[in-house]
């Protein structure tokens, strides 16, 4: 009986211990019967409960998170890997395989997509390495035509040619602007010192890459003086480096003060303004007038060109005429301001330009623009501008689109020219002094002096004394003003 008993308390205390041991080592068979004990035992409480509540889910949100953080690799270093199929399922729960990746598959798609959208960058969750060779081609593509693109759209925004035709009364002047960089052809007369100046600073010039006297004329080069007190010059050009007035001594003054060499360039030389072309095509024949030893300049800019003429007469035109130098130009800058010794009709038949530009004063002494000049530009169906009756004339050229600007919309006819005013006029007896444009010097209006002027130098001055000296001119030492 004894016997008995201890094998069966033996048996119990096996029994006992391989329970324990199975408890401790979590067999599964075991903890399934557990935890469907225990889900019965739940929902029979909850049916005797009458709740019919469900367990609260993850919110959208914490989804989000989630799937973007499980497929973004885990340090710098780690690759993308292309989600599959299997590799979801081995990662679902064994027990809620179905259910579980169900769910979160259908949650995932929903978040993913609202955080895409809200998302300012998106985000590529596939690898490059995982896409096929032809997909990979089509991104590239997609990308350099998407670089292309931006880069055009930048150059169409910084692209712009601008080209002034300044009113400077009886004078040139012309500021072209090119991708930001600037050039100064002329600039008018001395008493346009200070309009000079301040037109450079209304268009925020205040570094000229180039600036350009055609030939020593004060109404030429009198206002560079004003243009090289605002802006630095870093190459200035003339038809000579020598000449004996006031007002081209005062451009060297201020060209040394820079320290800037005024050169004397040759027919040929290429010149760079921003994307524009610039040449310089004339004098090639050195000519004892000035006039017809003007700088003449061709720019081109895209599919428009500009001729700038200086006061070239009938000499130099045939000089240009017999080169090789293409001459044909968008716009011509017609020389002398319209006199009759310029603007052959060879020479305009071989410009043929679209547009023509005088630059001239209001009733100026010369009655310029001439008869003559007008008529052989109507005849050609040459459209004209005018200083003298517009103003200031600007073209913007941007995107090969051209815009031009006036600054006084007027009705008048382009093609008359104005009433020539007497070679002395009324003003020479009612002036309070007569300026030699060419010497520099001022006078009485009744010194011996101004009879053996050239009358296209005669400057009839209605002011003071000290607003000539302050502009550079010197008093002559006969008469003693």
């Amino acid at each position: 009986m004894k016997m008995v008993l201890m094998k069966r308390l033996k048996t119990f205390l096996a029994f006992v211990l391989t329970l324990s041991l199975l408890m401790a080592s979590g067999c599964p068979s075991l903890e399934t019967s557990v935890s469907e004990n225990s889900s019965s035992v739940s929902e029979t409480s909850l049916e005797e409960s009458g709740n019919g509540s469900e367990m609260p889910e993850k919110s959208e949100s914490t989804f989000a998170s989630d799937a973007v953080n499980s497929a973004l690799p885990t340090n710098k270093t780690d690759g993308f890997v292309e989600p599959s199929e299997t590799s979801q399922s081995e990662e679902s729960s064994e027990t809620s395989e179905t259910t579980a990746s169900s769910e979160s598959s259908e949650n995932t798609e929903i978040t993913i997509s609202t955080e895409t959208e809200e998302t300012t960058e998106p985000t590529n969750l596939i690898p490059e390495d995982t896409l096929s060779e032809t997909d990979q081609e089509t991104a590239s593509s997609e990308t350099t035509e998407s670089s292309v693109e931006s880069q055009e759209v930048a150059e169409e925004v910084i692209q712009q040619f601008e080209v002034h035709f300044i009113d400077v009364g009886q004078g040139d002047a012309s500021l072209i602007i090119c991708d930001g960089e600037a050039m100064l052809i002329d600039g008018g007369p001395s008493d346009k010192s200070d309009l000079i100046y301040s037109y450079l600073q209304k268009c925020e010039v205040s570094q000229l890459k180039y600036i350009v006297g055609t030939h020593p004329d004060d109404d030429h080069i009198g206002g560079l003086s004003g243009a090289l007190n605002y802006a630095t010059v870093e190459r200035a050009f003339c038809s000579v480096d020598e000449y004996d007035s006031r007002p081209f001594s005062s451009f060297q003054k201020y060209l040394n003060k820079q320290r800037v060499v005024l050169e004397i360039p040759e027919a040929g030389t290429e010149l760079e303004l921003g994307s524009a072309k610039v040449q310089i095509i004339g004098p090639r024949v050195k000519l004892e007038d000035t006039n017809n030893n003007s700088i003449v300049i061709r720019i081109v800019y895209g599919q428009y060109s500009f001729l700038f003429t200086g006061d070239a007469e009938f000499d130099e035109e045939n000089s240009l005429l017999n080169s090789s130098y293409d001459l044909s130009s968008t716009v011509l800058k017609v020389a002398h301001h319209g006199s009759e010794y310029s603007t052959s009709d060879r020479f305009l038949k071989k410009v043929d330009p679209e547009y023509a530009i005088i630059s001239c004063g209001r009733d100026n002494a010369y009655g310029f623009p001439k008869q003559s000049i007008l008529d052989k530009l109507k005849d050609q169906s040459v459209d004209l501008l005018r200083t003298d009756i517009y103003g200031d004339i600007v073209f913007v050229i941007e995107n090969e689109e051209c815009q031009i600007y006036v600054e006084k919309d007027v009705s008048d006819d382009v093609f008359i020219a104005p009433g020539t005013i007497e070679t002395v006029p009324d003003s020479a007896n009612t002036c309070d002094y007569i300026v030699n444009t060419n010497t520099g010097k001022f006078h009485y209006p009744g010194c011996s002096a101004v009879s053996k002027m050239k009358e296209k130098n005669k400057w009839y001055y209605t002011g003071t004394r000290e607003e000539l000296i302050g502009w550079g001119y010197v008093p002559c030492k006969i008469c003693k003003p």
